[in-house]
């Protein structure tokens, strides 16, 4: 909330970089009423010039777009346009895939899937005080290095790691084994 307020005050938004899956990505954090949202921006290298692109001449003459052409589209644009029902939109290759899946269940081809655990997360999970680290920040006004304690405060501790649960051995994991001793 503190975040959200003083980007509202100050008029400004947060860049970050986040990491989504195996991609690093560059987003910026806009105040939307009370909430956050994340943005996600393209990197300067994914976006095309213009220039670089085979486009046709803007305007109606540019374009040589005929007014018989142009009275067409129009008409066509009237025709297909409705009001707008989010209901009338569904995600059609999910229910394709959910398809697939009952016709599979109904003839008896499935097995067991065991879901992984959640991790939950530790009771003394680091909590940052945003207030205390500005203060802090703005006390020790000599830029760098109030900058960099505060940088060294606000990171996480190393997360100590739980051991893997043992797979259950399958005919192909005893074959393998023999060659990994050996190696």
């Amino acid at each position: 909330a503190l975040l959200r307020e003083a980007l509202v005050k100050t008029g400004k938004v947060g860049l970050a970089k986040v990491v989504i899956a195996t991609k690093q990505h560059l987003a910026v954090l806009v105040p939307s009423g009370p909430a956050l949202v994340l943005n996600l921006l393209r990197w300067g290298d994914e976006v095309k010039s213009l220039a670089d692109l085979d486009l046709p001449a803007a305007g109606v003459k540019g374009a040589k777009v005929s007014p018989a052409e142009m009275k067409m589209a129009e008409q066509l644009i009237s025709q297909m346009s409705g009001r707008w029902e989010p209901a009338d939109f569904k995600d059609e290759f999910k229910h394709a895939v959910m398809k697939i899946v009952q016709k599979k269940v109904k003839a008896g081809d499935t097995e067991t899937v065991i879901e992984p655990e959640e991790e939950v997360p530790e009771q003394n999970a680091n909590v940052i005080d945003l207030t205390e680290l500005l203060q802090r920040s703005l006390k020790g006004s000599k830029g760098s290095a109030a900058r960099k304690r505060a940088e060294e405060e606000a990171k996480p501790p190393a997360a100590a790691k739980k051991p893997a649960k043992a797979a259950a051995k399958t005919p192909a994991r005893k074959a393998a084994t023999p060659a990994r001793r050996r190696a």
